[in-house]
């Protein structure tokens, strides 16, 4: 997998080759990408904050961490959550 760096010199050795009014429409889907990117990033965040806030109950949550508090130090049985 090329580094970042290396992507961005590609992306802009490639769109150097094309028409400027093409150069223009790639830099457009590129800040779209982006705005979509950031868009998710902040939907994803909120949307664990609203998770993280909700008070209600959740028993069988409490029960596991209860219990996975007096097992110790084992790994997580996956069948028990």
């Amino acid at each position: 997998m090329p580094s970042t760096a290396d992507l961005a010199r590609r992306i802009a050795e490639e769109a150097a080759t094309l028409p400027v009014e093409k150069q223009n429409e790639v830099l457009d889907f590129v800040l779209f990408v982006k705005g979509r990117a950031q868009e998710a990033e902040t939907s994803d965040d909120a949307a664990w904050e609203r998770t993280l806030a909700d008070a209600r109950p959740r028993p069988k949550l409490d029960a596991f961490l209860r219990a996975a508090a007096e097992e110790g130090e084992e790994p997580l049985d996956a069948r028990r959550l």
